[in-house]
């Protein structure tokens, strides 16, 4: 994908992610997990499939030795004699995964993407932790853990420190990342990709690499104005993000009207692939307000509940 740069200086120290009283109002949230995912039963608040002694009934089973009484059910065993530990459905928690895109095109655009994709991973990571969840960020030109797994709202300011200290690389193999997440979790979870998609991430691969149901995997494409509708004309050379070629051309109102064309098909056809695998999809502009814009974007969407 070709678009053009410009370069600006940029403070070395980031401000901060967010303020406290964004951090509250996020935890009124949370990600929206499918009843599939396995988790750790009686530590997250994520209702689980798998039917354990519980409170709230839905079955029973016969009791054997080492149940806990307070699971038996009373009125069974005064009609008919017989012990029956009550089933139910029990919380459990989730192992929630960020990978975030860090190659060189997620730092172009104004304002940059690589910025977005660090407060979108940060607010994510932290209303996972928030709700007890299992949160690991890969990050890097060849994807390694930069925060995780770990779990607790006491774990934020890590997190938060971690994504500060994020940098551009020169690419990122996300489907690298996706096997090493596979690989650290026999159990399966969550896993988000935050990414501007000009790196391969091709989806049939994803889905064979984290298959539902015991995976669900979430695409979060970030997509600046700088390259959807380029504010171009006449004779530009262009330089291409990730590999840095370079290209003479002669924009006209022809050459750009084709150019967004191709822009929409492109996105049209990721937003197909994602669900025909059972990939779920959201396109994000980098000039959209975090919590005015995103949030109640990603709510519609059904990412967050």
């Amino acid at each position: 994908m070709w678009f053009a740069t410009i370069f600006r200086r940029k403070s070395s120290t980031p401000p901060p992610l967010f303020d406290e009283a964004f951090l509250r109002r996020l935890e009124r949230l949370s990600l929206q997990a499918q009843r599939t995912l396995r988790g750790t039963p009686i530590v997250g608040r994520y209702p689980g499939r798998q039917p354990m002694p519980a409170t709230i009934f839905s079955d029973h089973r016969p009791y054997v030795p080492g149940d806990d009484l307070r699971y038996l059910d009373w009125n069974v065993y005064a009609r008919q004699e017989q012990l029956l530990v009550r089933l139910g459905e029990t919380e459990q928690d989730v192992a929630v995964s960020v990978i975030l895109d860090t190659s060189r095109s997620m730092a172009m655009g104004e304002p940059d993407r690589l910025r977005l994709a660090i407060q979108l991973s940060g607010a994510i990571g932290y209303l996972a932790l928030a709700h007890g969840d299992r949160v690991s960020v890969l990050a890097g030109d060849r994807p390694s853990l930069i925060f995780g797994p770990a779990r607790g709202k006491m774990q934020a300011v890590e997190l938060f420190t971690a994504l500060r200290e994020v940098t551009p690389t020169l690419r990122t193999d996300l489907v690298q990342a996706a096997y090493q997440i596979a690989q650290r979790s026999s159990r399966g979870g969550l896993v988000l990709f935050l990414s501007d998609l000009l790196t391969a991430m091709p989806m049939e691969r994803l889905a064979l690499i984290l298959p539902a149901p015991r995976w669900q995997v979430m695409v979060l494409h970030i997509l600046s104005k700088t390259e959807t509708a380029p504010n171009l004309q006449g004779p530009l050379e262009l330089v291409d993000s990730e590999t840095g070629e370079r290209m003479m051309v002669d924009l006209d109102t022809e050459t750009l009207a084709a150019y967004r064309t191709a822009v929409q098909n492109w996105r049209s056809a990721i937003a197909r692939q994602c669900a025909t695998y059972g990939i779920r999809y959201a396109a994000i502009m980098t000039d959209w307000v975090l919590e005015r814009q995103i949030i109640p974007f990603l709510r519609v969407r059904r990412f967050l509940t």
